[in-house]
Protein backbone atom coordinates (compact mmCIF):
# COMPACT_ATOMS: atom_id res chain seq x y z
CA UNK A 1 0.00 0.00 0.00
CA UNK A 2 3.07 2.43 0.94
CA UNK A 3 4.16 1.44 -3.07
CA UNK A 4 0.91 3.00 -4.24
CA UNK A 5 0.28 5.76 -1.98
CA UNK A 6 3.98 6.58 -3.25
CA UNK A 7 3.37 6.16 -6.91
CA UNK A 8 0.24 8.47 -6.26
CA UNK A 9 2.00 10.84 -4.89
CA UNK A 10 4.56 10.92 -8.24
CA UNK A 11 1.63 11.04 -10.31
CA UNK A 12 -0.21 14.03 -8.74
CA UNK A 13 3.00 16.10 -8.61
CA UNK A 14 4.06 15.20 -12.06
CA UNK A 15 0.51 16.32 -13.74
CA UNK A 16 1.04 19.27 -11.28
CA UNK A 17 3.59 20.66 -12.63
CA UNK A 18 2.78 19.62 -16.24
CA UNK A 19 -0.06 21.80 -16.06
CA UNK A 20 1.57 24.69 -14.27
CA UNK A 21 -0.06 24.49 -10.57
CA UNK A 22 0.91 27.17 -8.31
CA UNK A 23 3.90 25.78 -5.83
CA UNK A 24 1.09 26.86 -3.08
CA UNK A 25 -1.36 23.87 -4.50
CA UNK A 26 1.36 21.17 -4.44
CA UNK A 27 0.79 20.15 -0.79
CA UNK A 28 -3.35 19.68 -1.50
CA UNK A 29 -2.98 18.12 -5.16
CA UNK A 30 -0.82 15.48 -3.16
CA UNK A 31 -3.07 14.92 -0.41
CA UNK A 32 -6.22 14.60 -2.97
CA UNK A 33 -4.18 12.21 -5.01
CA UNK A 34 -3.79 9.84 -1.47
CA UNK A 35 -7.02 10.36 -0.70
CA UNK A 36 -8.77 9.17 -3.56
CA UNK A 37 -6.68 6.01 -4.12
CA UNK A 38 -7.25 5.19 -0.54
CA UNK A 39 -11.17 6.13 -1.16
CA UNK A 40 -11.09 3.78 -4.52
CA UNK A 41 -8.78 0.95 -2.75
CA UNK A 42 -11.18 1.02 0.67
CA UNK A 43 -14.37 0.74 -1.36
CA UNK A 44 -12.92 -2.17 -3.52
CA UNK A 45 -11.18 -4.29 -0.82
CA UNK A 46 -13.76 -4.01 1.66
CA UNK A 47 -17.06 -3.14 0.51
CA UNK A 48 -16.46 -5.29 -3.08
CA UNK A 49 -17.56 -2.92 -4.71
CA UNK A 50 -17.26 -2.31 -8.43
CA UNK A 51 -14.34 -0.29 -9.50
CA UNK A 52 -16.66 2.11 -11.78
CA UNK A 53 -18.41 3.01 -8.53
CA UNK A 54 -15.26 3.22 -6.53
CA UNK A 55 -13.79 5.25 -8.96
CA UNK A 56 -17.51 7.20 -8.91
CA UNK A 57 -16.83 7.77 -5.08
CA UNK A 58 -13.10 8.68 -4.63
CA UNK A 59 -13.66 11.10 -7.94
CA UNK A 60 -16.99 12.77 -6.16
CA UNK A 61 -13.91 12.92 -2.48
CA UNK A 62 -11.97 14.76 -4.68
CA UNK A 63 -14.45 17.16 -6.10
CA UNK A 64 -15.95 17.97 -2.55
CA UNK A 65 -12.59 18.59 -0.94
CA UNK A 66 -11.21 20.56 -4.19
CA UNK A 67 -14.18 22.85 -3.10
CA UNK A 68 -12.56 23.41 0.28
CA UNK A 69 -8.84 23.78 -1.05
CA UNK A 70 -10.02 26.07 -3.73
CA UNK A 71 -12.54 28.61 -1.09
CA UNK A 72 -8.83 28.70 1.51
CA UNK A 73 -6.56 29.21 -1.51
CA UNK A 74 -8.21 31.21 -4.01
CA UNK A 75 -6.79 28.70 -7.01
CA UNK A 76 -9.31 27.58 -9.82
CA UNK A 77 -11.10 24.25 -8.33
CA UNK A 78 -9.81 22.58 -11.62
CA UNK A 79 -6.27 22.75 -10.85
CA UNK A 80 -6.76 20.15 -8.31
CA UNK A 81 -9.46 18.40 -9.55
CA UNK A 82 -7.18 17.37 -13.08
CA UNK A 83 -3.87 16.63 -10.94
CA UNK A 84 -5.60 14.49 -8.45
CA UNK A 85 -8.09 12.51 -10.81
CA UNK A 86 -5.27 11.39 -12.40
CA UNK A 87 -4.03 8.73 -9.94
CA UNK A 88 -7.89 7.13 -10.80
CA UNK A 89 -7.63 6.80 -14.81
CA UNK A 90 -7.50 3.02 -16.00
CA UNK A 91 -4.75 2.33 -17.19
CA UNK A 92 -4.28 -1.12 -17.62
CA UNK A 93 -8.11 -1.34 -18.86
CA UNK A 94 -7.11 0.54 -21.68
CA UNK A 95 -3.86 -1.21 -22.29
CA UNK A 96 -5.68 -4.11 -23.11
CA UNK A 97 -8.65 -3.00 -24.79
CA UNK A 98 -6.17 -1.11 -27.40
CA UNK A 99 -3.99 -4.36 -27.71
CA UNK A 100 -7.27 -6.09 -28.30
CA UNK A 101 -8.13 -3.78 -30.66
CA UNK A 102 -4.49 -3.50 -32.72
CA UNK A 103 -4.84 -7.40 -32.72
CA UNK A 104 -8.16 -7.37 -34.23
CA UNK A 105 -7.51 -4.78 -37.11
CA UNK A 106 -3.62 -5.49 -37.85
CA UNK A 107 -4.55 -9.59 -38.00
CA UNK A 108 -7.89 -9.83 -39.31
CA UNK A 109 -8.52 -11.83 -36.33
CA UNK A 110 -11.87 -12.57 -36.00
CA UNK A 111 -11.92 -14.84 -32.44
CA UNK A 112 -14.92 -14.55 -30.76
CA UNK A 113 -13.71 -14.50 -27.34
CA UNK A 114 -11.21 -11.58 -28.52
CA UNK A 115 -14.17 -9.34 -29.43
CA UNK A 116 -15.40 -10.04 -26.75
CA UNK A 117 -12.91 -9.45 -24.18
CA UNK A 118 -11.75 -6.18 -26.20
CA UNK A 119 -15.39 -4.97 -26.03
CA UNK A 120 -15.87 -5.59 -21.84
CA UNK A 121 -12.31 -3.95 -21.31
CA UNK A 122 -13.16 -0.64 -23.73
CA UNK A 123 -16.66 -0.29 -21.86
CA UNK A 124 -15.35 -0.81 -18.70
CA UNK A 125 -12.64 1.59 -19.65
CA UNK A 126 -15.26 4.13 -20.79
CA UNK A 127 -17.19 3.57 -17.51
CA UNK A 128 -14.57 4.86 -15.19
CA UNK A 129 -13.52 7.63 -17.26
CA UNK A 130 -17.27 8.66 -17.33
CA UNK A 131 -17.46 8.15 -13.18
CA UNK A 132 -14.23 10.13 -13.04
CA UNK A 133 -16.00 12.96 -14.92
CA UNK A 134 -19.29 12.87 -13.18
CA UNK A 135 -17.74 12.84 -9.71
CA UNK A 136 -15.89 15.48 -10.18
CA UNK A 137 -18.25 17.60 -11.69
CA UNK A 138 -21.38 16.88 -9.38
CA UNK A 139 -19.59 18.73 -6.44
CA UNK A 140 -18.19 21.80 -8.10
CA UNK A 141 -21.33 22.69 -10.55
CA UNK A 142 -24.31 21.59 -8.09
CA UNK A 143 -22.73 22.08 -4.24
CA UNK A 144 -20.44 25.20 -4.69
CA UNK A 145 -21.44 29.06 -5.99
CA UNK A 146 -18.19 30.14 -5.08
CA UNK A 147 -16.85 32.53 -7.32
CA UNK A 148 -12.93 33.95 -7.13
CA UNK A 149 -11.64 37.53 -6.55
CA UNK A 150 -10.14 39.45 -9.13
CA UNK A 151 -6.48 40.14 -8.07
Amino acid sequence: MIENILVATTISVAFAILFNAPKRALLPIVFLGIVALLVRTFMLEYYGLSIEFATFMASLSIGILCIFFSSIQNIPILVYAISSSIVLVPTMNAYKAMIGLLQISTNHIMDQALIIQTLHYSLKTWFIFGAIAIGVVIPTQFISKHRFKIL
